[in-house]
Formats: C-alpha cells, structure tokens, sequence
C-alpha cells in the first residue's frame, strides 16, 4: 500500500513538473517574442502590410510656336470606397440614393446594380470596393458630393486615385513627330526625346494591403511628384494642316506608298511644319513612320544644286555660259548618260541645264573639272555637312551615306553618277538643311524643333540661344543658285506649277529605287522636290518626297512639284495674314475659359468682373465686366464654342459626353448643337480654328 502512494505521488510530482517546465517555456517565449524579437517582428509584420507606392507626375505639355496644345494630360479617376466607415444608420437611409445618384451618372448600370454591389460590399466589410474606373475631373467632381461620398474620407468611405491620360487636340497632326511614351515603350518623336524633362519625378506615399490592393494609410504624401516641364515647339500649325493636307492628296492621287514634306524657316532653321504618310492595308493615310528624319534615300536630280555650288564656287561656270550637252547622251567607261529629252538640244546654257534638269550637263561639269581629284568636289558636299546628321531632336535619324575614294564602293563611275545624285543616300532633313544653307546668303543653320522647355513659365532651356551657324557659300554663289532655281519655275521642270500669287524656285528630282543594291526591271521611283518662297528673300524653304507612285506619272514634275506649290500658295498667304494681324493692338473683348484664370488675369490687370462665378468654366465679356456660368442642365448638350481644346473636353466630360476633334484653336462648330437633349457617354463632334 505504501509503495502504491508513493508511485501516485511520483507520477504527480512528475506532471506538475511537466507542468510547470511547460509554462515556464511559454513564459520565455512570449517574453522573447514580445521584448526581444518585438520590434524585428513587428518590422517584419508591417513590410507584409505596409510599403512606399510611387505617385506619377502630371505629364508636361508639347506647344505649337503659338501656344496651340499639341499634347497635354488629361486628369482621370478611380473612384473607390471603404464600405466599414459609414455607420450604419447613414448607410441604411441612404444608400438608395446613392445608388440612384450613380446610375444617373452612369447609365451603362442600373440603380439596382449599384445598390447591389454596394451592399455586398458593406457585407464583406470591404475597405477597397472599385466602383468606377477612368472618371473624367468633373465626374469625379460631382461624385466627392453624392450622399455618402460628400462624408468625406473618414466618415463616408469615399476614395479617389488621380491618373492621366494623354491626348493630343490637334489630332494627327503631326503625330508622328510629336509621337509618344509610355512606361512600357520608350516611344516615338519628341515624347520620347523630351521624356526626362515631360516626364518629371515620382512621388511617394505609404500605402497599406488590404482586401483588393493597397489604400493610401493617409492624404499627405511622403514625397510630392514633381511635375513634368512643358515643351515649346517651332511648329505652325496652320503650315502643318497645309503641308499633311497637300502631302495626302498627292498621294492619294498618285496611289503612293508613302511621302513627306518638311517645311523651314530659312533665317532661323525652325522646323515649321513635318508631315509623314504612308497608306495602310485599307488604302488609307496616316502618320506611321518619320520619313522625313528616319527615311534615307538616293535624291536623284535635286543634288543638281550642290553641283552647281561647286561650279559656282570654284568659277567653272557662270549662269548664262553657253554648255555642250553631247545632244543629250555621253558615255562614260562604256556606260551611257541620257537626259530625259534626248536628242532635242546640242547646246544650252547653265542656267537653262539646271531648269531643265540636263544629266549630261551635269555630269560634264563634275567630271570632267574633277576627275582626277575628285576629292575637291567633295570636300564641297562635306562643307554642307551632307556626311553627318542634322542632329535634330527627334530620335531615330538614319545616318547619311556620301561616297568618296577612299571606299571600297568608289568606282571610276561614281563621280558622274554622284553628280547628280546617285550613289549616295540622305534622309529629307538632310537635303533641306544644305539646300536651306545656300540660298540663305551661304549660310547654313542647324535645323531644330523646339524652341524652348519651360517650367512653371520659367526658362529652364532656350535653344534660340543655341543656333549653330556655317558659312557654307559665298553671297554670290547664294545669289546665283537664287537665279537658277527660279528659272525651273519661268523656264523649267517645274513650268507647270508656276504660281501667280508667289514667287519660287527650287529643284526637281525623280530617282529610280534600287532594291537590294540593283534597280530592277519593274522601275520604282521617288519623286522629290526642293526649294523656297518668295524666290529672290527666301523666308521658308520645303522639301517634298513621294515614295512610288503608281498611277501612271512617276516624273517630280507632276507628282512632287504641284506639292510644293500648293503649300506654299497657301503658306505665304496664311503668312501674309499673320504678318497683318501682328499690327492690331485691340484686345479681344469677348472669350470662354476657366473662371480662375480670369481670376487671376483680372487681379493683375485691375479689372472687376460681376456675374455669376458658381462654375468652372464661363464666358467673360471684358467690355461690359460681367462672366456668365457655362454650365446648364444635365442631359443637355453645352455650348462649347469660343473654348479651347482642352477647356472644351473638360466641360464635354462633366456633362458625361466623349470628345472628337478636328482642327486647331477655339471651337466654332458643334454637333449636337447647343441645349439639345444628349445621352450620356455620346460623342460630340467639335471642329477648332
């Protein structure tokens, strides 16, 4: 019996020993985990829950030369709530309404459906419900009041994350050049040059996991984003609607490939209008590649005018010296030279071979003045730089090819073939850079198109400052290819086009396409044209290309030639008027914007303003001191003429209306017209001037 007690007593010892050790093991853990690790855990747990979420900048805005948008950010939302904020009695009373409120806003759902999906989120007690992706500003704007939302954050739940988009208002035009980036491309055109300076920097804030992703912990960011800088360009756009528009009907009606025109300012070197087209499977047009800059080719009979400087240079000729032209053939090392109207014309003088575009001519001239230094004639095309790029801003310029006798490719054929303009490619840029160089009194200016970057309206880079000047010519060399240009309109290859309302001059050029190094039996051309108005002052210069016609005419005479023409008729009269316009000193009395705009205008010029100021946007009449809200009943359409592009698509989207533009400057067409009951999410056709 003794024995028995005293084995129980063992066993209980021994449990409570068991016990005891037990406790004291979960004791030092809780101790370890709470005052040892504590901190390293907690750390640990909050990396789990808790992390720095970069905030993007606003995107910086591309100008036209006259502060037209060429490229903006457009502000767009993604409305959110925490469905456990609200207490229960606001939500019960009024969640009906705020169902209503959204299927009004939004008539692609139902009230049902917003009632729906907002009580399942206050079921699962959800901190982050998406209710509406991509708001417009003033959809946002309208919804922070709805009931519920307009609690705010912290008593009603409502949640809001900014984003851009964007838009371009003056649609294609110039699109490939003012082109595009995005996070997962680097892009195109100067979004992509410019992108360090549009682009600006992160910001960042502390955001925390929770069901369905991560919500800010509060409104103050860490780091505040940096906003991009704007870019102000040299474009016209009135010069770039006329030069895409030319450009399209000529290939169009010559069923081209593809073509492109470059327009500049000859004093400065400004890049005043680029358009590239290229059809599409469907047979249309659109700005797909960059020609212009990024298409290199052999010129063919526009070279003609860097051969003459050469001539005219080294005083081989003068304009009207008499020239054998060998009866429009001669041979060289058994390869024969023809001029396009063979047989017609044993002689004629330089300036008559240039008008009429004399291969044989030429070629004389070039060889047999340089044959045996042919190094000398070079030295010429080097000194207009045409065997380097132009350095231009955009990305993407091909590297000019200029053959010389150190290359392996040089033969005893080249330097008659090189005069006028084979063996040799360079991209449009290139050919209009030394072109613009010689009829501007000799002196070549490197091309640009930008003028400055601003930030905030200040200066933050100025490339007027920059130019980069070459004297490439002598003034009476200048003034003598100013001569023989114009001849080709008065006497010449471009006759045909001649223009009564402004003078010109240039230089055609047709250039058989070689393919894989050989040019082929099914012949391929490109039809250019280069030159500049008015003739004798040159103040633009333009180079026209067209890739491969095919509808019959293949010569520059009728396909490149009647390009340049037209756009230059149209660009020196919209010059002219400009010009004009520059001499009126009378303010404008009557316009639409933004009311704190006017605000601030109105501060700064002591100008008091009475009416109502209860909206956004408004119409201001300066001469009778008085603004008048644009805002007007929903489900009518507004009044949008007189505003801006980018004023026009913010008020377009506060009525819940889609924007499509056509054109340039202020409104002053609309469809559906003012007051007209509209529909939610219809497009609205707008047309700028």
């Amino acid at each position: 019996m003794t024995n028995v007690k005293k084995s129980i007593m063992q066993r209980v010892i021994f449990g409570m020993s068991v016990v005891a050790l037990f406790a004291f093991w979960v004791t030092f853990q809780m101790f370890r985990v709470q005052i040892v690790e504590g901190e390293r855990l907690l750390s640990l747990s909050d990396s789990t829950t808790i992390r720095h979420q970069d905030i993007s900048p606003a995107r910086g805005n591309i100008y036209s030369d006259d502060g037209n948008l060429l490229s903006t950010s457009m502000p767009i939302y993604d409305i959110r709530w925490d469905a456990t904020i609200v207490n229960q009695d606001t939500f019960d009373a009024q969640v009906n309404e705020l169902a209503t409120q959204l299927s009004q806003m939004f008539p692609d759902h139902t009230a049902s459906y917003y009632l729906t999906l907002l009580k399942k989120a206050r079921k699962d007690k959800n901190k982050y419900k998406l209710i509406r992706r991509r708001v417009g500003y003033h959809e946002q704007k309208a919804i922070r009041d709805f009931v519920i939302f307009r609690k705010g954050r912290y008593r009603g739940g409502y949640l809001s994350e900014l984003s851009t988009k964007r838009v371009k208002p003056a649609g294609l035009l110039a699109n490939r050049t003012i082109g595009y980036s995005t996070i997962n491309n680097p892009g195109v055109g100067l979004e992509r040059a410019y992108d360090k300076d549009l682009g600006g920097s992160k910001g960042k804030r502390l955001v925390q996991r929770i069901s369905g992703g991560f919500r800010p912990l509060n409104d103050e960011n860490l780091i505040e984003p940096q906003n991009g800088r704007d870019v102000h360009t040299t474009i016209n756009i009135d010069f770039q609607e006329i030069a895409q528009r030319s450009l399209e009907n000529a290939l169009v009606k010559h069923n081209a490939k593809h073509g492109c025109v470059v327009v500049m300012e000859v004093a400065t070197g400004k890049i005043k209008a680029i358009a590239n087209l290229k059809r599409r499977n469907d047979g249309t047009y659109g700005e797909l590649y960059n020609y212009a800059v990024g298409g290199s080719y052999e010129p063919g009979s526009v070279w003609k005018v860097f051969s003459a400087m050469a001539a005219f240079e080294d005083d081989l000729i003068d304009v009207n010296d008499s020239m054998n032209i060998y009866n429009g053939e001669r041979e060289y090392f058994g390869k024969p030279m023809r001029d396009s109207d063979k047989g017609r014309y044993t002689k004629m003088s330089f300036k008559q071979a240039f008008a009429r575009s004399s291969n044989v001519a030429f070629s004389s001239i070039v060889f047999d003045n340089y044959g045996k230094n042919p190094s000398k004639y070079i030295s010429y095309l080097r000194k207009l730089d045409l065997d380097k790029t132009t350095g231009i801003e955009i990305l993407g310029e091909e590297k000019p090819f200029l053959n010389h006798p150190q290359n392996s490719s040089w033969s005893q054929l080249t330097l008659p073939w090189l005069a006028i303009g084979y063996e040799n490619q360079h991209t449009p840029l290139q050919l209009l850079m030394a072109y613009n160089g010689i009829i501007n009194d000799g002196i070549m200016i490197k091309p640009r198109i930008v003028n400055q970057v601003t930030d905030a309206g200040l200066v933050i880079r100025d490339n007027n400052k920059k130019v980069k000047t070459i004297r490439v010519c002598s003034e009476e060399t200048s003034a003598k290819i100013r001569e023989i240009t114009a001849a080709v309109f008065t006497e010449g290859s471009a006759r045909n086009v001649r223009s009564s309302v402004v003078s010109m001059g240039g230089k055609t050029g047709t250039a058989q396409i070689a393919t894989q190094g050989a040019y082929q039996k099914a012949k391929k051309y490109n039809a250019s044209f280069v030159g500049h108005f008015p003739a004798e002052n040159p103040v633009y210069s333009m180079y026209v290309q067209v890739s491969e016609p095919s509808n019959g005419q293949f010569y520059a005479s009728y396909v490149a030639a009647p390009v340049f023409s037209e756009a230059a008729e149209k660009i020196f009269t919209i010059s002219v008027k400009q010009e004009v316009g520059k001499e009126r000193k009378a303010a404008p009395t009557y316009t639409k914007g933004y009311y704190s705009d006017f605000q601030l205008l109105n501060k700064v010029l002591d100008v008091q303003m009475t009416g109502d100021v209860k909206a956004d946007i408004v119409s201001v009449n300066a001469a009778k001191g008085t603004v008048t809200s644009l805002a007007i009943a929903d489900g009518k359409m507004p009044n949008v003429r007189g505003l801006g592009a980018k004023d026009a698509m913010y008020l377009l989207e506060m009525h819940g209306l889609k924007a499509r533009i056509n054109g340039y400057g202020r409104v002053v067409e609309q469809s559906p017209a003012p007051g007209t009951v509209v529909r939610q999410n219809r497009t609205v056709y707008i047309r700028l001037q």
